[in-house]
Parts: C-alpha cells; sequence; structure tokens
C-alpha cells in the first residue's frame, strides 16, 4: 500500500506541477498576448500618424500647386487680355486708316469730276461760240 500511496503522491505531485506549469504557461501566453496587443496598438498609432502627416502634406502641396496653377492662369489670361487690347487697337488704326484713304479718293474723285465737268462746259461753251460765230459769218 505503501507504493499505492506513494504513487498516488506521485501523481498528484505530477498534477499539482502540471498545474502550475500550465498556469505558469497561461500568465506568459497572456503577458505576451498583452505585449502584442500593445505593439500592435503603438504600431497602428504611428501608422495613423504618419498617415495624417502624408495626407497633410498632400493637401499641403495640392494647395500649393492650385495656387501657382491660379496664379499663372491670372499672368496668361493677362496677357491675353493684353494682345486682344493691342490687337484691337491695330484693327481700329487700320480701319481709320482705311476710311481716311477712302475719303482722301473719294474727294480727289469729286475734285477730278469738277474739273472735267467745268472744262467739258468750257468746251462746249467755246464749241458754241465758235458755232455763233460761223453763223454769224454765213448769215452776213
Amino acid at each position: 500500500m505503501s507504493e499505492i500511496s506513494s504513487a498516488s503522491r506521485i501523481s498528484q505531485a505530477r498534477e499539482a506541477m502540471n498545474k502550475r506549469e500550465s498556469l505558469e504557461l497561461r500568465k506568459i501566453e497572456d503577458k505576451t498576448n498583452k505585449e502584442i496587443r500593445a505593439a500592435q496598438d503603438k504600431g497602428e498609432k504611428e501608422i495613423h500618424k504618419i498617415q495624417k502627416a502624408y495626407d497633410l502634406e498632400i493637401q499641403k502641396e495640392a494647395s500649393e500647386s492650385n495656387t501657382k496653377l491660379a496664379k499663372i492662369r491670372n499672368q496668361w489670361n493677362k496677357k491675353i487680355d493684353d494682345e486682344n487690347k493691342r490687337y484691337e487697337k491695330l484693327i481700329n488704326d487700320l480701319k481709320t486708316n482705311q476710311e481716311d484713304k477712302i475719303t482722301e479718293l473719294q474727294t480727289n474723285n469729286e475734285q477730278q469730276v469738277s474739273r472735267l465737268e467745268s472744262k467739258h462746259q468750257e468746251y462746249l461753251e467755246r464749241s458754241r461760240q465758235k458755232f455763233e460765230e460761223e453763223k454769224a459769218k454765213l448769215e452776213s
């Protein structure tokens, strides 16, 4: 019986030792799991922080790019407006010059027509006088 009680005690001691080891393993496992979770949380927070900084940097770059683009557009719009004004002035000057030339030509043409009419009237008058003189010679 002493062997049975000894075997029983050894069996109980083994069970107690197994329970202790199992408890210690659970504690170690829990501690390890907590450390892993803490490391994961810390990593996630770090990733979130980096992502937020990245997003802010992207927004900043986009804002700066939009500002530069707006500035360049304004400069080009001003250049286009200046060129349009210059071309309008050039066209108006050309129209004015053309109108002046047309007016000058009309005036010259009217003067020329007037001179021709005057010469024609003088010719007609001389011709009439010659006719009258010839008629008077024939009648006398």
